[in-house]
């Protein structure tokens, strides 16, 4: 297989790199390639500019001060795997999602003032700007001058400020909010659980399955307020477009319980509802990874894989049809007094509407054709008449 020289590593790789170095395993940059895909060149290129410091109150200093240890200066160049718990020395380790993140912003950086940036700015200055000034909408400005570029185009530039004009001299801009960066924070799922289940395993497991046909389903959590005790686990096949909700109390335990029950049904009718599990990288999804293997009999059951930390339209589908349950019940609104009954009557109407990609069949009859009626009525869902379909708020 010819190597990737490319400088750019995707996140599974990084996530690869960093398992084989906290656990010692094919350590040497020789090995590590052939594994990765890459030249050596590639992983000392991607440890030296990702890894990162460790804070001061994470080093035991020395009289007050730190040294340099000799052996970063080696292969693999950070402190990953090293068996010192203490040490006085300045320590360097690579994670994973901090490279990820990293290399993204580098990215973003190096392309933000391109010889193509510099002219687009001065021309829109010399069309726009003064237009705008003026008191003239971006639209407007547009037409009067015959400029070539988009208003979106436009609009990005001058949210930037990269033009003489700035956001508050557009007529509406300041009635709305400036969209701030969002710094993702919360827990992270470990290396050792994502090694061998990230997105892209995902995509070569489903390009060479096992079994002929394997059956895929995708989970994901949806919340009422911050404040309430339970959520909403949401289970979507993609074939149908069939979807159920099951409360919980979240929990990991109650996430896995909840699954191994949805398998056990298929099972005693002789059938198998899922093979694959896609989830994202939720702290409710944390230990999913434990229902690959069956309590009972201890044989391998499921496969199991996350999606790519904030990359939720890579289960876009699921997504899509959390916004026919916000329908019914709109965000922010409390779950606290919210029953699984009044949960399975709502996905009943939303298994129930027909969708044009299904060729105007409902979710609800592709699923029973797939499987039976018994295990639609067992999963708490009824067909409900498209006269009697309800997408709006009900009166609770």
């Amino acid at each position: 297989m010819k190597k990737n020289n490319n400088k750019h590593l995707c996140f599974s790789q990084r996530v690869k790199l960093q398992y084989c170095l906290d656990h010692n395993y094919n350590r040497s940059a020789k090995l590590l390639s052939k594994q990765l895909n890459v030249s050596r060149w590639t992983i000392y290129y991607e440890i030296k500019t990702n890894r990162s410091k460790l804070r001061t109150k994470d080093v035991v200093f020395n009289q007050g001060k730190s040294y340099h240890c000799e052996l970063l200066d080696k292969f693999p160049f950070c402190c990953n795997g090293c068996p010192k718990t203490l040490c006085s020395h300045r320590r360097y380790i690579y994670d994973a999602y901090e490279a990820n993140e990293k290399a993204r912003k580098t990215l973003i950086s190096s392309r933000s003032d391109t010889a193509l940036v510099r002219y687009t700015s001065k021309a829109l200055n010399n069309q726009i700007a003064p237009l705008i000034k003026q008191g003239q909408s971006i639209h407007v400005a547009k037409i009067i001058s015959g400029c070539r570029y988009s208003e979106s185009t436009i609009r990005n530039y001058i949210e930037k400020e990269r033009l003489d004009v700035k956001r508050i001299d557009l007529p509406r801009a300041v009635r709305f909010r400036a969209k701030k960066e969002y710094r993702y924070t919360g827990p992270k799922l470990s290396v050792s659980v994502l090694n061998g289940r990230t997105y892209d395993d995902y995509l070569n497991f489903m390009k060479n399955p096992p079994l002929p046909f394997m059956k895929v389903i995708q989970v994901d959590s949806v919340i009422g307020k911050r404040n309430d005790r339970q959520a909403l686990l949401t289970i979507y096949f993609p074939d149908s477009k069939f979807q159920i909700g099951r409360l919980y109390y979240k929990k990991a335990d109650d996430v896995v319980r909840i699954l191994r029950k949805l398998h056990k049904i298929g099972r005693e009718l002789g059938y198998s509802l899922f093979d694959v599990v896609l989830a994202d990288n939720g702290p409710e999804f944390h230990r999913l990874y434990e229902l690959e293997i069956d309590e009972d009999t201890g044989e391998k059951i499921c496969n199991v894989f996350y999606c790519d930390p904030y990359a939720s339209y890579q289960k876009g589908e699921c997504e899509k049809n959390h916004g026919l349950f916000r329908r019914i019940y709109p965000k922010s609104t409390s779950f606290h007094t919210l029953t699984q009954e009044e949960v399975d009557e709502i996905f009943s109407h939303i298994n129930s509407y027909p969708r044009a990609s299904l060729g105007n069949h409902t979710p609800y009859d592709l699923f029973t054709k797939e499987y039976n009626s018994i295990i639609v009525s067992l999963l708490g869902i009824v067909k409900v008449k498209p006269s009697k379909v309800t997408l709006k708020p009900w009166n609770r």
